[in-house]
């Protein structure tokens, strides 16, 4: 399904709902964009309706590169859509659609996406609560706005059971990210905190991926992915059965990217400020060979 949207005069939002005609999970999954946006994010549309989503995609109001801003300029409210606005409108947009299409509404939606696209995941948990039951942000880009910037108001997000999980590569200056957990543990305090929010720091991992570390963990939506190695799926079970995740396994593929070419590697990841510590027996390149133990760093 294709559509325009326009929530101001000067709005002009492509936006692309993908069903699947068989096979559907009964979930939905919004994906985002890196950069400005300024296209539609096919490979991840196709990914996720691959695997039995839904799925959805806009190209934030504008076309463009993703690094190009001037169609921003003296256009207020095309900063706005970027800035929030868009996402917002594709989510209501697609649970729209699947009403039409399947008679029903989604038993779950969720938001997972990196960079910019982590940034949106958060601007959705903090302007729109009830759009999302689980998101899974990477690298957010934390002050990437035209206007409006992230805040860390989650309450009404907590509140009505959301829940969230943030990673950052270790190799990908993480500081923002766990400055943004340890300010909302200021402000709320751990234990609220972790009822419904957990920061992943990825050691080695470059921005959203890559490195010779092992660096995929569901951040790529593949049939039959499961909660021990996808954090997609863990998250998802956190929503829907209430167990928080206690660690998930990463991999390194022989071939980055590739799993047909082999395991290279496995090693855990724990939910900050804990991290994964060899226990002194086993093989380092096994993550069995691992535990979650408390780390110094705040």
């Amino acid at each position: 399904m294709q559509a325009i949207l326009a929530p101001s005069r000067d709005s002009y939002i492509k936006a692309e709902v993908w069903l699947p005609t068989s096979g559907w999970n009964t979930k939905y999954l919004g994906v985002g964009n890196g950069g400005f946006g300024g296209s539609l994010s096919y490979f991840r549309l196709g990914e996720a309706v691959n695997s039995g989503y839904v799925s959805a995609s806009t190209d934030t109001g504008h076309e463009g590169l993703a690094r190009d801003s001037r169609w921003s300029f003296g256009h207020p409210e095309k900063q706005t859509d970027f800035d929030y606005r868009a996402i917002h409108e594709m989510t209501a947009l697609a649970k729209s659609a699947i009403n039409a299409f399947y008679g029903k509404a989604p038993d779950r939606s969720y938001f997972s996406s990196c960079s910019n696209g982590g940034r949106q995941g958060l601007m959705e948990a903090e302007r729109y609560p009830a759009d999302y039951d689980g998101i899974m942000a990477g690298a957010p880009a934390y002050r990437f706005g035209f206007g409006t910037f992230v805040s860390g108001r989650l309450d009404a997000f907590r509140k009505r059971g959301g829940k969230l999980v943030i990673y950052h590569g270790g190799a990908d200056n993480p500081d923002g990210s766990m400055g943004y957990y340890g300010n909302m543990v200021s402000r709320m305090g751990r234990d609220s905190v972790n009822g419904f929010m957990q920061l992943y720091i990825v050691p080695g991992m470059g921005h959203c991926g890559g490195g010779m570390v092992p660096n995929d963990f569901g951040q790529w939506v593949r049939p039959g992915a499961d909660a021990q190695n996808s954090m997609l799926k863990a998250l998802e079970r956190w929503v829907e059965n209430g167990v928080a995740p206690k660690s998930v396994i990463a991999t390194q593929w022989k071939k980055d990217g590739d799993t047909a070419s082999g395991v290279l590697r496995t090693r855990p990841l724990c939910p900050y400020p804990a991290e994964a510590r060899w226990t002194g027996a086993g093989s380092r390149d096994e993550a069995a060979s691992y535990s979650c133990s408390s780390s110094q760093r705040r």
